[in-house]
C-alpha cells in the first residue's frame, strides 16, 4: 500500500517539476507563452514566469530580482538536497518533510540573496555595458538602493533562521558559503572565469 502511494507521490511531483522546470526558462529557446503548454504538449497552469507576472505589480520587481522567474538557481540547489533527505529516510518511509521544507526555504532565500547582492554589486555594469541585464530591477531604477539593502536584510535573516534550526556542523558549512555569495560578483573584475566561482558556491552550499 506504502509503495503504491509513493510512487504515485513521485509521479505528481515529478509532473509538478517539470511544469515549474519549464517556466525556469530551461527550454526558453522552445517556449511560446502565448501557447501556454508544457513540453509534451499539455497546458501548464504554473510556470515560473507567469507566477510573476500575474502577482501585484509591485511585487514583480521584487520576484524578478530573486530571479522567481528562472527559478534555475533554486532547483540546482533544492534537488540534490531532497536525493539526500530522500536517502537518508529509513526503508519503506517518506522523506522528513520537516527537513524538505526547511531545505526549501533556504534554496529559495540563498539564490534570492545571492541575486540580490549581484545586482547591487553589478548595476552600473548591467545598466551601461551589458544590454542583456539592463532591464533587470536595481539597474532599470525599479528597485532603489536602500530598497535592495532593507530587502537584502530580511532575506539573510530569514535565512539565518532556517540556518539555526539545523545542528551546529551544517550552521558552520552554511555560514562559510556566504563568503562565496557575497564574493562571486567581484569575480568578474578580476578573472575571465566567474562562472567558476559560481560553481564552488553552489557546490559549497549544497554541501
Amino acid at each position: 500500500m506504502l509503495g503504491a502511494a509513493g510512487a504515485g507521490l513521485v509521479r505528481r511531483l515529478r509532473a509538478g517539476t517539470q511544469v515549474w522546470l519549464w517556466g525556469s526558462g530551461l527550454h526558453a529557446g522552445d517556449w511560446r507563452p502565448s501557447a501556454g503548454r508544457g513540453p509534451l504538449g499539455r497546458r501548464t497552469s504554473l510556470p515560473a514566469a507567469a507566477i510573476v507576472n500575474s502577482s501585484p505589480r509591485p511585487l514583480q520587481s521584487y520576484l524578478r530580482l530573486i530571479r522567481l522567474d528562472k527559478p534555475i538557481g533554486t532547483w540546482l540547489l533544492y534537488l540534490p538536497c531532497t536525493w539526500s533527505i530522500g536517502l537518508a529516510a529509513e526503508p519503506g518511509c517518506f522523506p522528513d518533510w520537516y527537513m524538505l521544507s526547511l531545505f526549501g526555504t533556504g534554496a529559495l532565500l540563498m539564490p534570492g540573496a545571492g541575486c540580490t547582492i549581484n545586482d547591487k554589486w553589478d548595476q552600473d555594469y548591467d545598466k551601461k555595458k551589458v544590454t542583456r541585464t539592463a532591464n533587470r530591477p536595481v539597474a532599470a531604477g525599479d528597485i532603489s538602493n536602500f530598497q535592495s539593502f532593507v530587502f537584502l536584510g530580511g532575506q539573510l535573516t530569514l535565512a539565518l533562521r532556517v540556518l539555526l534550526c539545523l545542528n551546529y556542523y551544517s550552521i558552520a558549512l552554511g555560514a562559510a558559503s556566504l563568503l562565496l555569495v557575497i564574493t562571486y560578483p567581484l569575480m568578474k573584475r578580476i578573472t575571465y572565469w566567474p562562472q567558476l566561482a559560481l560553481g564552488r558556491q553552489i557546490k559549497q552550499r549544497k554541501i
